[in-house]
């Protein structure tokens, strides 16, 4: 039994041969990582943002070429995007940061993605949904909003659809819309409580204990 290829190791490796050492642009990245690569550029750019601690300035510019990718993946053709996004540069060391760490959770977690249920992503409808949902979640990572966690429930849904794309995986696909919707009820509980009694709540353990 052949073992299975490593996808997103495999294009990682190609990005990383590409800058040779060098910082690259956002949009050498699209182009080196187009095409089936889109699962690996949701787990690359969600993954920054999987920690409590936000990270200033990446988050919009990072929510807005994640919000294209989910447009892209819906309508499956070109999306404009802004020069100055495209033309932002990515320090090597940064880059591969961020591969080397994306490799290493994909590989633990390989005993939870597995082809199943494709039916979930090769339909024409639901991928058009899955598109749409992850520019959603883009366009929430690319908020300005200063309150804690909200990077945070946004980078773990986008990771999942990543996940799931990578391995064809309708199971994986299916977690990615439980973590959406934990994520889209975070921000409506921000808007219902407002910024200052959200901070309340979760000053006195009322949320998150």
């Amino acid at each position: 039994m052949k073992p299975r290829r490593n996808l997103l190791a495999e294009k990682l490796n190609e990005l990383l041969s590409l800058a040779n050492g060098e910082a690259v642009s956002l949009g050498k990245i699209l182009q080196v990582l187009a095409g089936r690569g889109q699962a690996a550029l949701l787990i690359l750019f969600s993954l920054p943002f999987c920690q409590p601690i936000q990270i200033p300035g990446f988050s919009t510019p990072f929510g807005i070429l994640l919000c294209f990718i989910g447009l892209r993946i819906a309508f499956g053709h070109k999306v404009w995007l802004p020069k100055t996004i495209l033309e932002r540069q990515i320090s090597f060391k940064t880059l591969k940061k961020i591969s080397v760490i994306a490799v290493k959770i994909t590989n633990k977690l390989k005993f939870l993605i597995s082809t199943r249920m494709t039916w979930l992503l090769t339909n024409p409808v639901l991928h058009l949904i899955h598109g749409l949902m992850i520019a959603i979640l883009g366009v929430l990572l690319a908020l300005p909003i200063p309150f804690p966690l909200t990077n945070f429930f946004t980078a773990y849904p986008i990771l999942a659809f990543g996940l799931a794309f990578l391995e064809d995986d309708g199971v994986m696909i299916i977690i990615a819309y439980a973590l959406s919707l934990i994520c889209l009820l975070f921000f409506a509980s921000l808007i219902w409580f407002g910024k200052e009694g959200f901070e309340f709540l979760y000053a006195n353990g009322t949320i998150f204990p």
